[in-house]
């Protein structure tokens, strides 16, 4: 059997999709549940990237102190930086993926801004980010009302203990990055906007997996999970 080749719409290019969001609005559940589904898990069209690689961040986010937040921020800049590299390596080597990442490089402007650091300590994060060549063809925004994500956020701090050190259930902050995502995002082209009011993460998937359809000319019915070896020799045998 000939080596597969993949193509997006006749491009040998790979498509990179950032999936966005505030913190609660359920980026990573969608995230993670994509990579999870049957029609892409072990599908060699599709790579995902994580947000970070250090589980536990040194620092914790969405601190009111501005040292605290400033050096958050950069930590997480670094980790996009190296996912950013990782990306490269991968883009070199491999074509006609489709390549899913958790979080838009965007997100650290917007936190940081949302974090009222100190002028100098924000220009510091937009100059490094501005002499990255980010990889990066589409934002999917994931929305939601602010009442609907607090009750998210809600929902879903019990399970996390270290989140409560996050801010992350102060509505004033949530309002605020969400008026800087509409501010960074609203001129940006390549971003789609999917409303998560009444949908499921499942139902969130479905959505990204049409929009994927749109961009790539890729058809997720088309792939089947291949029988393993074993099944096949156990097939064989009968």
């Amino acid at each position: 059997m000939g080596k597969q080749v993949y193509r997006n719409k006749g491009s040998k290019d790979n498509i990179i999709v950032s999936i966005a969001g505030v913190h609660g609005v359920g980026k990573t559940t969608v995230f993670n549940l994509f990579k999870k589904d049957k029609k892409v898990k072990d599908n060699k069209k599709f790579k995902f990237f994580p947000e970070r690689y250090v589980k536990k961040p040194p620092f914790p986010f969405g601190s009111s102190n501005k040292q605290i937040g400033f050096r958050s921020e950069l930590h997480f800049l670094q980790q996009l930086i190296r996912r950013n590299q990782n990306i490269v390596n991968f883009d070199n080597q491999y074509n006609g993926r489709i390549i899913i990442l958790d979080r838009t490089p965007l997100c650290v402007l917007i936190y940081s801004k949302s974090l009222n650091l100190k002028e100098k300590d924000y220009n510091l994060i937009l100059d490094t980010c501005k002499s990255i060549e980010w990889k990066e063809d589409y934002i999917f925004y994931l929305n939601a009302k602010p009442n609907t994500i607090m009750k998210r956020i809600i929902e879903r701090g019990s399970l996390e203990k270290i989140r409560k050190e996050w801010n992350e259930d102060d509505k004033d902050y949530l309002l605020k990055i969400l008026s800087y995502y509409k501010q960074f995002l609203s001129n940006k082209e390549g971003v789609f906007t999917i409303n998560t009011e009444d949908l499921t993460p499942e139902e969130v998937v479905i959505e990204m997996r049409e929009l994927i359809t749109q961009l790539s000319g890729y058809s997720f019915d088309k792939f089947e999970k291949p029988f393993s070896t074993q099944m096949n020799l156990l097939k064989f045998i009968k």
